[in-house]
């Protein structure tokens, strides 16, 4: 029985989730042999979800427990979480607790490589118009991995210069002083780019929302033109060769255990 695969996503309910259809493609045509799996990590989605008829949704402990009923014995299991941060603690949680061997590909943005390869990702974004402020904003966290949005901005300001911004929409690193820090700086545009791998409930509220503290209306209140990056991190070009090639490693390392 060949090993599967699970990707773990936190989840959305919104039509952002073709970013995981066509991240399941991509999958599927390169590890033909596997069969792909899907779990979410967040229970209030994936109980949405299968409410809504989408029986395959499972949170991660509740696949682990089918595979294993299937007969199941070791499965590849890829986070799709950007760094590692609570939700991977969680996902490592329940590795542990299962009775399969669970072989895991590190989340997303971990090695000097994933750095390295995001910012190529993200340059045809960046150098097109370089007098732009670009503003990197992600999620945010509590956890200790909030300092990789600092590793992060240093990444990108060593390839393309000092124009480039990091921030977040909650928790830390607080952004709170990002707009009057562009502002002072002399910058007349910006552009966004969401550091989501979709642009769900986060890109829809606190980026391009109606409040007065979304970033959008932050940066049109200092009369600051905003140009948003609609796409997710999923959907941009080379962004699952991140993924693909996480889950190769896992493999690799699955072969040493026969």
């Amino acid at each position: 029985m060949k090993i599967p695969i699970v990707m773990v996503a936190f989840g959305t309910t919104s039509k952002a989730i073709s970013t995981y259809q066509y991240i399941e493609k991509i999958t599927r045509d390169r590890f033909k042999n596997h069969t792909v799996f899907w779990a979410f990590s967040s229970r209030v989605i994936a109980h949405r979800l299968q409410q809504e008829g989408m029986k395959e949704i499972q949170h991660p402990a509740e696949r682990f427990n089918l595979l294993a009923e299937q007969g199941y014995k070791s499965v590849i299991v890829q986070p799709l979480h950007l760094f590692a941060g609570k939700e991977f603690d969680t996902l490592t949680r329940d590795m542990q607790e299962s009775t399969l061997n669970c072989i895991s590909g590190a989340p997303l943005i971990s090695s000097p490589q994933d750095y390295h390869d995001i910012c190529k990702i993200l340059q045809p974004f960046i150098t097109s118009h370089p007098p732009k402020a670009t503003l990197i904003l992600g999620h945010g966290t509590y956890h200790p991995i909030w300092t990789a949005y600092y590793c992060l901005e240093t990444f990108l300001r060593q390839q393309f210069g000092p124009h480039i911004f990091v921030g977040t929409v909650e928790k830390y690193p607080n952004s709170d002083h990002l707009a009057d820090k562009i502002s002072e700086a002399g910058y007349k545009e910006v552009r966004i780019i969401p550091f989501f791998l979709v642009t769900g409930i986060h890109y829809r509220r606190d980026i391009i929302g109606d409040s007065e503290f979304s970033w959008q209306n932050r940066f049109r209140k200092k009369n600051i033109a905003v140009e948003m990056i609609k796409q997710g991190l999923g959907m941009l070009p080379g962004f699952t060769d991140i993924i693909t090639r996480h889950i190769k490693a896992a493999i690799d390392r699955s072969n040493e255990y026969r």
